[in-house]
């Protein structure tokens, strides 16, 4: 904890020494402190869709919980400095630490009995500040990097960014730090990044591209990039927004086959509000899957390794399927990534009183992998979902009927209620090694819950 404190008083005499204004201004006036504080339940049956051998119904039940907590001192206008902190439990009941502590990683176990241990976890610890007379902030530290909304990036690291507002234009240079095995050799794995922003009163543009240099790895180097553009139009009583990513590049081996990266990742949603409290939707998501044809290129569309954007892929959207992290947490989601997909969703949104939401939706969701069963085992998978069958291959995932319904109890409190029906598709059902059908895949259904407080 020493280093922690160390830390903190560094950061302030840095930011007191660089800014005279501040060094004589009334601290206490600049701290500032923020939290969120979040629970989540999940009740799931039959999320395997009772294809293991004993045919049994598998359910999951548990109830976890997270918190965030940041200081921050300064002046935006000049320079400040904050550090986060999290402490969470993935199930409330984990087992206890001892001696040698029960995992390689010592997070996520707030929810142990007899709390009085090592939880706290240092989230964030950044500098902030303008260089004098000019529009540019300039941002090192252990900080958050989001970029491409819910298609690429979304991370806690070491980096670097330096940000140019020219209102409405704005222009950000991102230097991502993921490794270093070796000073002397240069063992590095960076990411580097452009983005471009332009925010309007009825539209938004945005566009960016980022590179991974990995050179971290003993056995090759990886050079993927993606390129992307979007933006939003709100014309009236419609709100559009959309975006498009490619992801190419190369992974060069020392000894194996290099491979080609080349795959896209699109997504459209149109919205139309009806009358106060009400309005409908629909929307349009699609990701490349591989080619298990061709083993000399990777067409999956995947994200800079360790993004957690998929972690609100189904933000208003799933409570079975995809992670719903704002809403209903980590814990209760089929499936964790949403490359080699597509779905089609219709929503309908209605507010019978300020304080209540009910949001409906309808998702058909699909397989975009190809290629012959034979090859899966050089050339990838041939069906995108985790617990998919590879013995034939085939494209139709299932249908998610839900509610979402939003209780906001007092201003910054919340309790999201989830429950959803899942029928699976094709491609979950069992088959033989000569791909005969042995078994159908049963329907699932789950009710998940989240309360969150922010101040």
């Amino acid at each position: 904890m020493k280093k922690y404190l160390a830390l903190i008083g560094a950061m302030i005499l840095v930011m007191a020494l660089t800014s005279p204004a501040l060094a004589a201004a009334d601290w206490a006036k600049q701290f500032k402190a923020t939290s969120v504080f979040q629970i989540w339940s999940v009740w799931l049956t039959q999320q395997d869709f009772k294809t293991n051998d004993a045919d049994t119904e598998v359910t999951t039940k548990g109830i976890s919980s997270r918190i965030n907590f940041f200081l921050q001192w300064g002046d935006p206008k000049y320079v400040r400095g904050t550090i986060g902190f999290e402490a969470d439990s993935t199930n409330w009941g984990e087992s206890a630490w001892d001696n040698t502590g029960t995992t390689a990683n010592p997070s996520g176990r707030m929810g142990t009995r007899n709390t009085d241990q090592v939880q706290l976890e240092i989230k964030r610890a950044y500098l902030e500040f303008t260089i004098p007379n000019t529009p540019i902030i300039v941002t090192p530290g252990i900080q958050g990097f989001a970029y491409g909304g819910r298609l690429l990036q979304s991370i806690d690291t070491p980096g670097l960014k330096v940000t140019a507002n020219f209102a409405p234009h704005k222009i950000e240079a991102a230097w991502l730090r993921y490794n270093e095995t070796s000073r002397t050799t240069y063992g590095v794995n960076d990411i580097y990044g452009l983005i471009y922003d332009l925010k309007q009163k009825e539209f938004n543009i945005n566009a960016f591209g980022f590179y991974e240099n990995d050179l971290s790895n003993a056995t090759y180097q990886d050079h993927p990039y993606w390129i992307g553009v979007g933006g939003g139009f709100r014309p009236g009583n419609l709100a559009l927004s959309g975006q498009f990513v490619y992801v190419g590049g190369k992974r060069d081996y020392v000894t194996a086959t290099d491979y080609d990266y080349s795959g896209w990742a699109a997504e459209l949603l149109g919205q139309v509000k009806i009358g106060p409290g009400l309005s409908v939707a629909a929307e349009g998501f699609y990701a490349t899957g591989n080619d298990a044809n061709d083993a000399t290129k990777k067409k999956q569309y995947f994200r800079p390794a360790g993004s957690e954007s998929h972690s609100n892929f189904g933000l208003g959207r799933t409570v079975f399927f995809f992670m719903n992290f704002s809403q209903l947490g980590n814990q209760h989601n089929k499936q964790s990534d949403f490359g080699g997909m597509y779905y089609g969703r219709l929503n309908g949104i209605y507010s019978p009183m300020p304080w209540m939401q009910l949001s409906g939706n309808y998702l058909y969701l699909g397989d975009t992998s190809k290629g012959d069963p034979a090859n899966v085992a050089t050339g990838g998978n041939i069906n995108s979902p985790t617990g998919a069958t590879q013995i034939v291959d085939k494209d139709f995932i299932g249908h998610e009927i839900n509610l979402i319904t939003t209780l906001r109890i007092y201003q910054n409190f919340t309790y999201n209620i989830g429950i959803g029906y899942f029928i699976p598709g094709d491609v979950y059902d069992v088959y033989d090694s000569s791909a005969n059908k042995t078994k159908n895949a049963e329907n699932a259904w789950a009710v998940n819950t989240g309360m969150q407080l922010s101040f």
